[in-house]
């Protein structure tokens, strides 16, 4: 939990807004802990918080339904919480039931293997395989990259609704200067992909590399994460495309299909 040290150190390093955010930060970390609900004063008392700010910053996170007031005076965690703590879930989920496959895909290739999730409007590396020449991939697992970049987050800004796609084109994607490709370029790949069910980048995130990616679906056919192979172009050559699609393909069926995603399975590939 945020203690109180901590919230002090921040309150001298930062700026007034951070220092509300590690305060609220701190509530919502004690209420995880907390049995039952909990009255405002002991909430305050616990934290070393002033009673007024305290039931400010819990009036801010009811009103985003993060906490919630059972009764009079009292608060506990609200739905808000439950739906990114649920979310976190899936994501991990998502890991666990993806490794195997994923070492499968590696093992037969030798390349990296990435899984990327959607996390707002970049496209986020939840797992990563080490190839050979991995350290040509600045990509880490943690790390992100603009939705419109890369085989694995082109893929998953393909799968997202027509209005969802065209706020981040005039939003996140406008605001970068001086953007490539350009905005008919990326509408131009986002229909290719659709078309093929799969994604290619070469070039686009680090010179000489070239990335293939594969959606993986959950139990509603919703594409949730990409499933990619990435390594020097010279390793990944067109001519050999069509066993490494095989392969990507093969693995992010077994994970759709572990996700709950019904339909019949490829029937897997020797080497």
């Amino acid at each position: 939990m945020v203690g109180r040290d901590e919230i002090e150190n921040n309150e001298k390093a930062g700026a007034g807004p951070v220092r509300v955010l590690v305060k609220a930060m701190a509530v919502l970390e004690l209420l995880a802990e907390a049995t039952d609900e909990m009255p405002l004063g002991d909430i305050a008392a616990r934290l070393d918080m002033n009673k007024s700010t305290c039931h400010r910053i819990l009036t801010t996170l009811a009103a985003g339904d993060f906490v919630e007031r059972p009764s009079a005076g009292s608060y506990r965690l609200g739905v808000g919480a439950f739906r990114i703590g649920s979310a976190m879930a899936r994501r991990m989920s998502i890991r666990d039931r993806a490794l195997p496959a994923m070492r499968d895909v590696f093992r037969k290739t030798g390349e990296t293997i990435f899984l990327t999730v959607l996390r707002g409007d970049e496209g986020l590396c939840l797992e990563r395989l080490d190839g050979r020449y991995a350290a040509t991939h600045t990509l880490r697992v943690g790390g992100t990259l603009p939705l419109h970049l890369g085989a694995g987050p082109r893929l998953l800004l393909a799968n997202l609704p027509d209005d969802q796609l065209d706020a981040y084109l005039n939003g996140p994607f406008q605001r970068r200067i001086g953007s490539q490709p350009t905005e008919a370029q990326v509408r131009e790949q986002i229909e290719q992909i659709r078309a093929d069910d799969y994604s290619v980048s070469r070039d686009d995130v680090e010179e000489g590399v070239t990335a293939l990616s594969v959606p993986v679906r959950d139990h509603l056919g919703k594409v949730v994460a990409a499933l990619s192979i990435s390594g020097l172009s010279s390793h990944l050559p067109e001519t050999e495309r069509p066993i490494q699609l095989r392969y990507l393909k093969e693995a992010a069926a077994e994970v759709s299909h572990a996700m709950g995603y019904r339909e019949t399975l490829p029937e897997r590939s020797a080497i």
